[in-house]
């Protein structure tokens, strides 16, 4: 125990499970901690801590980020920190101040949030960490290493330096991460796969280093053309190879454009050739030849966000299990539902509800609040829907619903339904756009662009 615990030891309130590692000095502003001197003790301790604050040197205090950050029982914790480190902006969530309380609590409420066991799979505990803590993915510059860029939270957790550009652009391919800002591009050799590089300007003709910066004339007598020197003759200008004077630029002698020179071939070239050669295996290479790797940094996408949220489902829309299905099956129900339709004169309907502003609504109100919202417009929709409707996600933003038996001048009812909800809103509000479209009709062979292209052409309701 701390201090701070001692000195209260009279309280008997409960408190928030905070851990204080290294020397703690009380604040009057300071909660309840429990006091460690290492992240061995707070593992073995068994219980995950709400809170870390780390009072430590740099190099100290590098090293219990990456031992809290590998273990299982504090990976994801808000860790806080007195004093910047070298690995601090990469391991830790900020610095430790009097006005720690809104973060802790936008902390807690993104962890109420979360739906995604994650603890099995790095790249769902990659996502919950940056949901966890509202942060973006930075990498951190290795001049030493021959990777040049790594990521530390990856690097805690398993995933070597080297591989980690190709693991986090498999998650970007899956629509779970955005790209952020490009922060370098740099260039490895294509046998080792260093990025130690010395670039050396080399003969265009016989490849060697041996070149230098010389100036040259070319007699017009005899298109001899050698070095400015070797035609000096006290202070006047003549050709070594025809004896002629020179004394006229443009008449006699022009300076030629080639200006280096290869001391080991004797060419005379313009612009040298670089190459590339590495450090570590010794090869040398052609600029087009070396891997070029972008090294961004890396923030949540709009899925990943709905991935946590929602478990296993991916879109904004998340109903109950057993009331949504697969677009493939939804265009199958849709086919089938027609054809008894024409059949037995019935009147289906297809109702199409998207969100016009999801990305600005998240902006404006906060992603923890306007998840929220979001989960109580998702509730209102569950209650609206009857056990006999099939929904199918059709896009990240958007819902289908079939309603069987359905015409347009029934779906007045669910309309002012929608209305309602749309209406009871917290501002800021997301706004809906609702359209309908009837069964039976002349869908074609392919129902997927059938249903496109009526959507398209409906008016909103909404």
């Amino acid at each position: 125990m701390s201090d701070v615990s001692a000195k209260h030891s009279t309280v008997t309130l409960p408190h928030p499970y905070f851990v204080w590692l290294g020397q703690h000095s009380a604040e009057p502003w300071h909660p309840w901690f429990d006091n460690f001197h290492s992240a061995e003790e707070v593992i073995a301790a068994a219980k995950a801590p709400q809170m870390i604050v780390i009072a430590a040197q740099a190099e100290e205090q590098d090293a219990l980020l990456l031992s809290l950050r590998r273990a299982d029982l504090t990976s994801h914790c808000l860790i806080l920190t007195r004093h910047e480190s070298v690995l601090s902006p990469f391991l830790a969530n900020g610095l430790w101040q009097s006005q720690y309380k809104e973060q802790y609590q936008a902390y807690q409420l993104r962890k109420q949030q979360l739906k995604l066991a994650y603890q099995d799979d790095t790249a769902h505990k990659l996502l919950a960490y940056l949901w966890l803590h509202d942060e973006v993915l930075q990498p951190h510059a290795v001049p030493a290493k021959p990777w040049l860029y790594q990521y530390p939270l990856l690097k805690a957790w398993g995933i070597k330096p080297e591989d980690s550009f190709s693991w986090l652009s498999g998650l970007k391919q899956q629509s779970w991460l955005d790209a952020g800002k490009l922060e370098n591009r740099v260039r490895f050799c294509p046998c080792c796969h260093s990025g130690h590089l010395n670039y050396i300007d080399v003969c265009p003709q016989c490849h060697s280093i041996d070149t230098e910066a010389q100036s040259s004339l070319h007699c017009f007598s005899c298109g001899h053309v050698g070095a400015q020197a070797s035609f000096r003759k006290l202070s006047t200008l003549s050709c070594p190879n025809c004896l002629q004077q020179l004394r006229h630029i443009g008449v006699d002698y022009d300076r030629p454009i080639e200006n280096q020179h290869c001391n080991s071939c004797d060419t005379l070239f313009t612009d040298a050739l670089v190459q590339a050669e590495c450090l570590h295996c010794h090869s040398n290479s052609n600029l087009n030849d070396l891997q070029v790797r972008n090294v961004y940094s890396y923030k949540l996408a709009a899925n990943g966000r709905s991935l946590l949220r929602q478990g296993r489902n991916h879109s904004v829309f998340s109903l109950t299990p057993g009331e949504q299905m697969p677009m493939a099956q939804f265009y199958w129900l849709i086919d089938w539902q027609n054809k008894l339709a024409r059949r037995h004169k019935q009147t289906h309907c297809i109702l199409s509800v998207q969100l016009l502003n999801l990305e600005r609504f998240l902006a404006a109100a906060g992603e923890a609040k306007g998840f929220a919202q979001l989960d109580a417009l998702q509730d209102r929709l569950r209650n609206m829907i009857r056990i006999t409707d099939a929904c199918s996600n059709y896009s990240r933003d958007g819902l289908l619903m079939l309603l069987p038996l359905t015409g347009l001048a029934q779906i007045k009812h669910v309309y002012s339904k929608l209305l309602d909800i749309q209406q009871k809103q917290e501002t800021p509000a997301l706004e809906l756009s609702v359209k309908a479209i009837t069964l039976p009709a002349d869908t074609g062979d392919n129902i997927a662009d059938w249903l496109t292209d009526e959507l398209v052409k409906a008016t909103p309701l909404l």
